[in-house]
Protein backbone atom coordinates (compact mmCIF):
# COMPACT_ATOMS: atom_id res chain seq x y z
CA UNK A 1 0.00 0.00 0.00
CA UNK A 2 2.73 2.78 0.66
CA UNK A 3 4.30 1.35 -2.35
CA UNK A 4 1.32 2.78 -4.07
CA UNK A 5 0.88 5.66 -2.56
CA UNK A 6 4.71 6.32 -3.31
CA UNK A 7 3.80 5.44 -7.27
CA UNK A 8 0.80 7.37 -7.45
CA UNK A 9 1.87 10.23 -5.80
CA UNK A 10 5.10 10.47 -8.06
CA UNK A 11 2.82 10.06 -11.27
CA UNK A 12 0.76 12.53 -9.71
CA UNK A 13 4.03 14.91 -9.73
CA UNK A 14 4.53 14.69 -13.13
CA UNK A 15 0.90 15.98 -13.90
CA UNK A 16 0.76 18.28 -11.57
CA UNK A 17 1.95 21.41 -14.30
CA UNK A 18 -0.32 19.84 -16.44
CA UNK A 19 -3.15 20.02 -14.12
CA UNK A 20 -2.65 22.82 -12.87
CA UNK A 21 -2.86 24.21 -15.99
CA UNK A 22 -6.65 22.87 -16.74
CA UNK A 23 -7.46 24.43 -13.63
CA UNK A 24 -6.09 27.57 -14.07
CA UNK A 25 -7.63 28.54 -17.51
CA UNK A 26 -10.75 26.69 -16.48
CA UNK A 27 -10.88 28.86 -13.28
CA UNK A 28 -8.95 31.98 -13.84
CA UNK A 29 -8.01 31.63 -10.13
CA UNK A 30 -4.79 30.75 -8.49
CA UNK A 31 -6.38 29.38 -5.18
CA UNK A 32 -9.20 27.29 -7.05
CA UNK A 33 -6.76 25.79 -9.16
CA UNK A 34 -4.72 24.57 -6.07
CA UNK A 35 -7.83 23.30 -4.05
CA UNK A 36 -8.84 21.47 -7.39
CA UNK A 37 -5.51 19.87 -7.48
CA UNK A 38 -5.85 18.90 -3.93
CA UNK A 39 -8.99 17.10 -3.67
CA UNK A 40 -8.07 15.56 -7.02
CA UNK A 41 -5.05 13.78 -5.14
CA UNK A 42 -7.41 12.88 -2.47
CA UNK A 43 -9.20 10.96 -4.71
CA UNK A 44 -5.92 9.19 -6.36
CA UNK A 45 -4.93 8.60 -3.09
CA UNK A 46 -8.08 6.09 -2.08
CA UNK A 47 -8.14 4.82 -5.94
CA UNK A 48 -6.82 1.67 -6.51
CA UNK A 49 -3.67 2.15 -9.03
CA UNK A 50 -4.63 -0.80 -11.22
CA UNK A 51 -8.56 0.50 -12.08
CA UNK A 52 -6.89 3.53 -13.81
CA UNK A 53 -5.88 2.54 -17.67
CA UNK A 54 -4.36 5.98 -18.91
CA UNK A 55 -3.93 7.87 -15.37
CA UNK A 56 -3.22 11.74 -17.03
CA UNK A 57 -6.17 11.37 -18.75
CA UNK A 58 -8.50 10.09 -15.23
CA UNK A 59 -6.75 12.96 -13.58
CA UNK A 60 -7.72 15.42 -16.21
CA UNK A 61 -11.41 14.17 -15.75
CA UNK A 62 -11.02 14.42 -12.09
CA UNK A 63 -9.94 17.62 -11.78
CA UNK A 64 -12.60 18.83 -14.63
CA UNK A 65 -15.05 17.73 -12.50
CA UNK A 66 -13.88 19.77 -9.80
CA UNK A 67 -13.42 22.50 -11.81
CA UNK A 68 -17.09 22.17 -13.01
CA UNK A 69 -18.59 21.86 -9.46
CA UNK A 70 -16.51 24.78 -8.61
CA UNK A 71 -18.41 26.81 -11.58
CA UNK A 72 -21.43 25.87 -10.25
CA UNK A 73 -21.25 26.71 -6.80
CA UNK A 74 -20.32 30.12 -8.07
CA UNK A 75 -23.15 30.78 -9.74
CA UNK A 76 -24.77 29.57 -6.82
CA UNK A 77 -22.95 31.97 -5.11
CA UNK A 78 -21.64 35.06 -7.23
CA UNK A 79 -18.10 35.93 -6.32
CA UNK A 80 -15.17 36.96 -7.73
CA UNK A 81 -13.94 34.23 -9.62
CA UNK A 82 -11.17 36.26 -11.30
CA UNK A 83 -8.35 37.40 -9.95
CA UNK A 84 -7.11 40.80 -9.88
CA UNK A 85 -3.72 41.33 -11.93
CA UNK A 86 -1.45 41.45 -9.21
CA UNK A 87 -2.65 37.76 -8.36
CA UNK A 88 -2.47 36.86 -11.81
CA UNK A 89 1.42 38.13 -12.31
CA UNK A 90 2.04 36.56 -9.21
CA UNK A 91 0.55 33.21 -11.02
CA UNK A 92 2.75 34.01 -13.53
CA UNK A 93 6.36 34.12 -11.45
CA UNK A 94 5.46 30.60 -9.75
CA UNK A 95 4.27 29.03 -13.20
CA UNK A 96 7.82 29.70 -14.61
CA UNK A 97 9.48 26.04 -14.05
CA UNK A 98 7.64 23.80 -16.83
CA UNK A 99 6.84 24.58 -20.35
CA UNK A 100 3.17 23.14 -19.40
CA UNK A 101 2.97 26.18 -16.82
CA UNK A 102 4.71 28.27 -19.09
CA UNK A 103 2.15 27.90 -21.30
CA UNK A 104 -0.63 30.01 -19.00
CA UNK A 105 1.50 33.18 -19.88
CA UNK A 106 0.72 32.85 -23.45
CA UNK A 107 -1.69 35.54 -24.92
CA UNK A 108 -4.24 33.10 -24.99
CA UNK A 109 -4.91 33.56 -21.31
CA UNK A 110 -4.57 36.99 -20.38
CA UNK A 111 -6.79 38.95 -18.16
CA UNK A 112 -9.05 40.31 -20.43
CA UNK A 113 -9.73 36.32 -21.87
CA UNK A 114 -9.83 35.75 -18.08
CA UNK A 115 -12.66 37.97 -18.12
CA UNK A 116 -14.53 36.90 -21.01
CA UNK A 117 -14.57 33.13 -19.62
CA UNK A 118 -16.04 34.28 -16.90
CA UNK A 119 -19.26 35.48 -18.46
CA UNK A 120 -19.61 32.01 -20.28
CA UNK A 121 -21.83 29.14 -18.57
CA UNK A 122 -19.94 26.63 -16.75
CA UNK A 123 -20.24 23.92 -19.58
CA UNK A 124 -19.47 26.43 -22.14
CA UNK A 125 -16.20 27.28 -20.26
CA UNK A 126 -15.47 23.57 -19.48
CA UNK A 127 -15.84 22.64 -23.51
CA UNK A 128 -14.00 25.44 -24.68
CA UNK A 129 -11.01 25.40 -22.48
CA UNK A 130 -10.75 21.31 -22.65
CA UNK A 131 -10.87 20.89 -26.27
CA UNK A 132 -9.89 24.36 -27.73
CA UNK A 133 -6.67 24.46 -25.48
CA UNK A 134 -5.85 20.97 -24.60
CA UNK A 135 -7.06 18.98 -27.35
CA UNK A 136 -9.67 16.91 -25.28
CA UNK A 137 -12.29 15.02 -27.42
CA UNK A 138 -15.74 15.66 -27.27
CA UNK A 139 -16.61 12.49 -26.45
CA UNK A 140 -14.80 12.63 -23.36
CA UNK A 141 -16.39 16.14 -22.66
CA UNK A 142 -19.38 14.60 -23.12
CA UNK A 143 -18.35 12.15 -19.96
CA UNK A 144 -17.83 15.05 -17.70
CA UNK A 145 -20.61 17.20 -18.97
CA UNK A 146 -22.97 14.40 -19.41
CA UNK A 147 -24.24 15.79 -22.48
CA UNK A 148 -23.69 14.49 -26.22
CA UNK A 149 -20.94 15.56 -27.92
CA UNK A 150 -22.72 17.12 -30.35
CA UNK A 151 -24.13 19.37 -27.64
CA UNK A 152 -20.63 19.51 -26.29
CA UNK A 153 -19.61 20.54 -29.91
CA UNK A 154 -22.02 23.59 -29.97
CA UNK A 155 -21.09 24.34 -26.59
CA UNK A 156 -17.86 25.23 -27.38
CA UNK A 157 -18.63 26.80 -30.68
CA UNK A 158 -20.83 29.41 -29.11
CA UNK A 159 -17.76 30.18 -26.50
CA UNK A 160 -15.39 30.73 -28.95
CA UNK A 161 -17.56 33.01 -31.04
CA UNK A 162 -18.27 34.70 -27.48
CA UNK A 163 -14.49 34.94 -26.80
CA UNK A 164 -13.86 35.78 -30.49
CA UNK A 165 -16.99 38.74 -30.59
CA UNK A 166 -15.61 40.00 -27.27
CA UNK A 167 -12.09 40.77 -28.50
CA UNK A 168 -13.09 41.94 -31.90
CA UNK A 169 -13.44 46.41 -31.88
CA UNK A 170 -15.84 45.71 -34.51
CA UNK A 171 -18.40 43.73 -32.65
CA UNK A 172 -22.04 45.74 -32.62
CA UNK A 173 -24.07 44.60 -30.55
CA UNK A 174 -26.80 47.45 -31.63
CA UNK A 175 -26.46 47.16 -35.53
CA UNK A 176 -26.78 42.97 -35.24
CA UNK A 177 -29.94 43.86 -33.66
CA UNK A 178 -31.22 45.81 -36.65
CA UNK A 179 -30.14 43.27 -39.10
CA UNK A 180 -31.86 41.10 -37.14
CA UNK A 181 -34.87 42.86 -36.85
CA UNK A 182 -35.30 43.66 -40.42
CA UNK A 183 -34.26 39.96 -41.57
CA UNK A 184 -37.62 38.98 -39.03
CA UNK A 185 -39.82 41.50 -40.79
CA UNK A 186 -38.17 40.65 -44.55
CA UNK A 187 -38.67 36.82 -43.71
CA UNK A 188 -42.62 37.08 -42.58
CA UNK A 189 -43.54 39.31 -45.73
CA UNK A 190 -41.68 37.34 -47.80
CA UNK A 191 -39.39 40.33 -49.06
CA UNK A 192 -36.95 38.35 -50.95
CA UNK A 193 -34.76 41.00 -52.16
CA UNK A 194 -34.45 42.47 -48.71
CA UNK A 195 -33.36 38.75 -47.23
CA UNK A 196 -30.48 38.72 -50.11
CA UNK A 197 -29.19 42.60 -49.16
CA UNK A 198 -28.97 41.06 -45.79
CA UNK A 199 -26.97 38.04 -46.38
CA UNK A 200 -23.15 37.74 -47.28
CA UNK A 201 -22.48 36.01 -50.40
CA UNK A 202 -21.04 32.99 -48.57
CA UNK A 203 -23.79 33.18 -46.12
CA UNK A 204 -24.61 29.53 -44.41
CA UNK A 205 -27.05 28.19 -42.48
CA UNK A 206 -26.97 24.92 -40.58
CA UNK A 207 -28.64 22.99 -38.20
CA UNK A 208 -27.28 20.64 -35.21
CA UNK A 209 -28.94 16.89 -35.14
CA UNK A 210 -32.05 17.69 -33.41
CA UNK A 211 -33.10 20.69 -35.68
CA UNK A 212 -32.60 18.72 -38.63
CA UNK A 213 -34.84 16.07 -36.98
CA UNK A 214 -37.14 18.68 -36.60
CA UNK A 215 -37.49 19.28 -40.56
CA UNK A 216 -34.52 21.92 -40.67
CA UNK A 217 -31.70 21.30 -43.32
CA UNK A 218 -28.34 20.03 -42.99
CA UNK A 219 -26.83 22.95 -44.33
CA UNK A 220 -27.28 25.61 -46.54
CA UNK A 221 -24.96 27.69 -47.98
CA UNK A 222 -25.62 30.82 -50.79
CA UNK A 223 -27.91 33.93 -50.07
CA UNK A 224 -30.20 32.76 -52.72
CA UNK A 225 -30.94 28.93 -51.11
CA UNK A 226 -30.73 30.93 -47.33
CA UNK A 227 -33.25 33.22 -48.96
CA UNK A 228 -35.29 31.23 -50.51
CA UNK A 229 -35.60 28.82 -46.88
CA UNK A 230 -36.94 31.95 -44.71
CA UNK A 231 -38.88 34.21 -47.39
CA UNK A 232 -42.51 34.11 -46.19
CA UNK A 233 -41.99 32.13 -43.17
CA UNK A 234 -40.93 32.83 -39.75
CA UNK A 235 -44.38 33.97 -38.87
CA UNK A 236 -43.98 32.59 -35.12
CA UNK A 237 -39.96 33.62 -34.30
CA UNK A 238 -39.18 36.40 -32.38
CA UNK A 239 -36.42 38.62 -31.89
CA UNK A 240 -34.69 37.61 -28.44
CA UNK A 241 -30.86 38.19 -27.35
CA UNK A 242 -29.10 35.17 -26.84
CA UNK A 243 -26.36 35.56 -24.49
CA UNK A 244 -26.71 39.09 -25.35
CA UNK A 245 -26.52 39.10 -29.14
CA UNK A 246 -29.35 39.74 -31.42
CA UNK A 247 -31.33 35.86 -32.57
CA UNK A 248 -34.63 34.58 -33.04
CA UNK A 249 -36.07 32.32 -31.15
CA UNK A 250 -39.41 29.58 -31.79
CA UNK A 251 -40.79 28.88 -28.88
CA UNK A 252 -44.29 26.77 -27.88
CA UNK A 253 -45.89 27.41 -24.56
CA UNK A 254 -43.38 29.93 -23.38
CA UNK A 255 -40.57 27.26 -23.91
CA UNK A 256 -37.88 28.00 -26.32
CA UNK A 257 -37.76 25.10 -28.82
CA UNK A 258 -35.30 26.25 -31.70
CA UNK A 259 -32.98 29.24 -31.47
CA UNK A 260 -31.76 30.88 -34.63
CA UNK A 261 -28.09 32.52 -33.79
CA UNK A 262 -26.65 35.00 -36.07
CA UNK A 263 -23.68 35.65 -36.99
CA UNK A 264 -22.75 39.09 -38.37
CA UNK A 265 -19.65 40.51 -39.87
CA UNK A 266 -19.18 44.18 -41.45
CA UNK A 267 -23.27 44.30 -41.39
CA UNK A 268 -24.20 41.32 -43.18
CA UNK A 269 -25.09 38.08 -41.94
CA UNK A 270 -22.61 35.74 -42.43
CA UNK A 271 -24.26 32.32 -40.83
CA UNK A 272 -27.10 31.35 -39.13
CA UNK A 273 -27.39 28.39 -36.49
CA UNK A 274 -30.15 26.40 -36.29
CA UNK A 275 -30.20 24.82 -32.37
CA UNK A 276 -32.56 22.63 -31.18
CA UNK A 277 -30.64 20.24 -28.68
CA UNK A 278 -31.75 21.16 -25.59
CA UNK A 279 -28.83 20.62 -23.61
CA UNK A 280 -27.53 23.66 -25.34
CA UNK A 281 -30.59 25.87 -25.52
CA UNK A 282 -30.45 25.30 -21.64
CA UNK A 283 -26.95 26.80 -21.99
CA UNK A 284 -28.20 29.95 -23.55
CA UNK A 285 -29.71 33.27 -21.83
CA UNK A 286 -32.13 33.66 -23.72
CA UNK A 287 -33.93 37.45 -23.33
CA UNK A 288 -37.21 37.76 -25.47
CA UNK A 289 -37.37 41.20 -27.06
CA UNK A 290 -40.40 43.30 -27.44
CA UNK A 291 -41.16 45.17 -31.00
CA UNK A 292 -39.54 48.77 -31.82
CA UNK A 293 -41.45 51.42 -31.96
Amino acid sequence: MVDQTRSLAGQFEANRPHLRAVAFRVLGNVEDADDALQEAWLRLSTTDEGAIGNLTGWLTTVVSRICLNTLRSRQRRPSASIDDSANVEQFSLQATVTPEDQAILADSMGHALLIVLDRLTPAERISFVLHDMFAVSFEEIAGILGKSPDACRQLASRARRRVRTAGDPTSDPQGQREIVDAFLAAAKTGDFQMLLSLLSPDVALVADPCAIAMGGPTSLVGPNDVASRFSGGAKAARTALLDGLAGLVWAQGGTPKVAFDFTVVAGKVTKIEMIADHDVLGEIEIEFLGRRK
